[in-house]
């Protein structure tokens, strides 16, 4: 295996850790993060919130795995999408209010961007 072979798994590996231990962390978390009320003042259903928690597990471990890491890679941009619409729409805020939810927008922009990479290398 080369050198960039063996950057390339270590880094999704890593990659996979992050969604992997954010579900089971979000999980663990269950009852509070279950009545969790949107951007919009609507709590999500707690299906759709158990849903999105195990996408994070299972999308994390098919990148730790490098099984089906296209499908993994995509079901965590969509994760992520969704997330950051739901609960961190920066347009809601104003002043002091807007800057965590800039964070965690440009945040998840960032890991959307490194999940394409993922799918790219896939390919």
């Amino acid at each position: 295996m080369t050198l960039a072979a063996s950057l390339l798994v270590i880094g999704r590996v890593i990659f996979g850790l992050f969604f992997l231990i954010a579900g089971i962390r979000n999980f663990s978390h269950f009852p509070e993060r279950k009545n969790s009320k949107t951007n919009y003042g609507w709590p999500l259903p707690t299906i759709l919130a158990a849903l999105g928690f195990g996408v994070q597990i299972v999308g994390g471990l098919f990148l730790i795995l490098g099984m089906w890491t296209v499908l993994g890679a995509l079901a965590l941009i969509i994760f992520l999408v969704l997330a950051t619409c739901l609960f961190h729409n920066l347009f809601l805020f104003k002043g002091e209010e807007r800057n965590p939810h800039l964070y965690f927008t440009l945040v998840n922009i960032t890991l959307a961007g490194g999940l394409l990479m993922v799918i790219a290398e896939a390919l």
